[in-house]
């Protein structure tokens, strides 16, 4: 099996699993998860929209970063750049797709409905600190939490804030992948 196939594959099943628990959680504290507007393609349009704006902020806070941003960019180039590079446009699609309706069910579907939106951008954002090196980028997903909760609260449900993730994720994680081409031209 290659890295890339063993990555896909990792993820669908750790974001299956996060869905599962997320409606086992909701079921059992009987919280009605909602899917929000009764204009589906207003929130899949905003969603589109948000996760458009959010990947041309963070490209541009992380062209030439300062402060914290230097660790989420760090973050980004050692660890991120590596793990995402192998995966080829249809693992890309695939990946996305999973932790867009995996992270987005548990996150804001359960948990922010539960804990309300700070605690639950907190949990995404510890989520996705894998060491030490990966706590800024924990920040910077809070951050991102936020939003994405925000855009929840907003249109009612998790329609938008899923179709932002997956689409967010498909632009962060190509651009991982021509980042690491980029980045063995220069070393070659």
């Amino acid at each position: 099996m290659t890295p890339a196939l063993r990555l896909t594959l990792v993820a669908v099943a750790t974001q299956a699993g996060l869905a599962a628990a997320a409606l086992a959680g909701a079921a059992l504290m009987g919280v009605r998860v909602p899917w929000g507007t009764d204009r589906p393609w207003l929130a899949t349009g905003l969603g589109v929209t948000v996760a458009g704006l959010l990947a041309a902020l963070n490209l541009r806070l992380l062209h030439r970063p300062a402060g914290l941003l230097r660790r989420v960019r760090a973050a980004v180039d050692d660890v991120l750049v590596p793990t995402f590079a192998v995966l080829a446009t249809w693992q890309i699609v695939v990946v996305s797709v999973a932790a867009g309706i995996g992270e987005e069910l548990f996150f804001r579907g359960w948990l922010q409905p539960v804990f309300g939106l700070p605690a639950a951008s907190v949990a995404f954002g510890l989520a996705h600190v894998a060491g030490a090196r990966m706590f800024a980028f924990g920040v910077w997903a809070a951050g991102m939490g936020v939003v994405l909760g925000g855009l929840a609260l907003a249109t009612g449900g998790v329609l938008a804030s899923m179709t932002a993730h997956v689409c967010y994720d498909v632009l962060a994680f190509h651009y991982l992948g021509a980042e690491a081409r980029r980045q063995e031209k220069l070393g070659a």
